[in-house]
């Protein structure tokens, strides 16, 4: 946002506008107060020339306004024994100092508009008895410089306030699209993962016992289902944000997007995991069917993240997952012992680990991942709100 012109602040009402709408004022108490002349109406139409321009949305230049909008009224005043036309002079200043264009041009404006009144009590009036006119328009003089400074640093604020906004919103933007890196990432790596496990077991059986691999492939297509249904919610999310009924499914254009994992489907992940040939083993304690969905959603994308490394990274190896429920925390672990097959092992470049971090760290709570003994282990840590924050979420 440009800040060196006066629209910059507050909008077209304020200092677009309201600097003419004034100097027009000004012109007709002149014009009430001193009569109408030809060489009034002539001299006055020139001091308001640059208002003029500056209604029409004409660029001024600072020392334009310095000249004309300052000399002119003098001009008025101490020539045609009009003082209200000081109030122009006033404007000009505001203006100058709300611009800050340059500032000799406003010095020059500032003293010129303190010499205008004192000129017109001496060409007019007696020092000692009109003196307090001069004191009262030289006072008004430096009010009129102030309020202008006061609008050029409200139109700086306001300047610096959108640029951070525009910053603010640039980074919440790069934070979601991270986001829904993360969330089709668990939605997506885990579900393929199960699903070729089943698509290799079901080719290696197939030729012995069709059964077998019927059964294998069904539990393929159930995983893959239900990672499309996953990815649906998530492209949901980017269409409704409001979380409201997703009615441009595929599959079902006319019903509700389903609701979001938690704590308590990680029991279903593990058996989905188990039936595939995972060699995963759960222990669950605590109530966590009631943990809040937040929560709940990072444990589930937590331990699905978890348990699809250990394929990738250590196949064949046996895992552990404990989730506990404490009065204050919900505690997850996934430890895994070493590869006992070929696979992906050394996969990199995803986002598992930091996904997981960017999840456990927007709750307020801590995680580590690392080698234990021969094989790696997997902590969080998730602070639990209050039963209130619950009930609301």
């Amino acid at each position: 946002m440009d800040v060196k012109g006066p629209r910059a602040w507050g909008g077209a009402l304020t200092t677009g506008p309201a600097f003419p709408f004034a100097a027009l004022a000004v012109a007709l108490l002149v014009f009430v107060t001193s009569g109408v002349s030809a060489g009034l109406v002539s001299v006055l139409a020139v001091a308001l020339v640059p208002w003029a321009l500056l209604a029409g949305d004409v660029r001024v230049g600072s020392w334009v306004m310095a000249g004309v909008g300052v000399g002119a009224p003098a001009v008025v005043s101490i020539g045609f024994d009009a003082p209200g036309a000081i109030f122009l002079a006033l404007l000009a200043v505001a203006w100058l100092a709300a611009t800050a264009a340059s500032w000799p041009a406003e010095a020059v404006a500032f003293a010129g508009a303190l010499a205008v009144p004192v000129a017109f009590v001496v060409r007019y009036g007696e020092w000692r008895e009109d003196y307090p006119a001069a004191v009262f328009f030289g006072t008004g003089t430096l009010l009129s410089w102030l309020i202008g400074r006061m609008v050029r640093r409200e139109r700086t604020l306001v300047a610096a306030l959108t640029e951070a906004q525009g910053r603010l919103d640039a980074a919440a933007a790069a934070a979601e699209r991270r986001r829904i890196a993360v969330d089709v990432h668990d939605a997506i790596g885990h579900g393929l993962s199960v699903v070729l496990l089943n698509v290799v077991g079901a080719r290696e059986v197939l030729s012995r016992d069709s059964a077998a691999a019927a059964e294998a492939l069904a539990r393929a297509e159930h995983v893959g289902r239900e990672s499309l249904e996953s990815v649906r919610g998530i492209v949901g999310l980017l269409r409704d944000p409001d979380g409201g009924p997703d009615r441009g499914s595929a599959g079902d254009p006319g019903g509700a997007r389903p609701p979001p994992p938690g704590a308590g489907d990680i029991a279903g992940l593990l058996r989905t995991a188990a039936s595939s040939g995972l060699a995963v083993r759960g222990e669950l304690s605590g109530d966590l069917s009631t943990v809040d969905p937040y929560t709940g959603l990072a444990a589930f994308r937590l331990v699905q993240e978890a348990v699809s490394n250990v394929e990738h990274h250590a196949p064949g190896s046996d895992a552990v997952v404990r989730v506990a429920r404490e009065p204050r925390r919900l505690v997850v672990s996934v430890r895994n012992g070493p590869a006992r097959r070929a696979g992906q092992r050394g996969r990199g470049g995803g986002t598992g680990l930091d996904g997981m971090r960017q999840r456990v760290d927007a709750l307020g709570g801590s995680m580590t991942a690392g080698p234990n003994g021969d094989g790696w282990l997997v902590t969080a840590s998730l602070p639990l709100p209050h039963v209130s924050a619950t009930v609301d979420a």
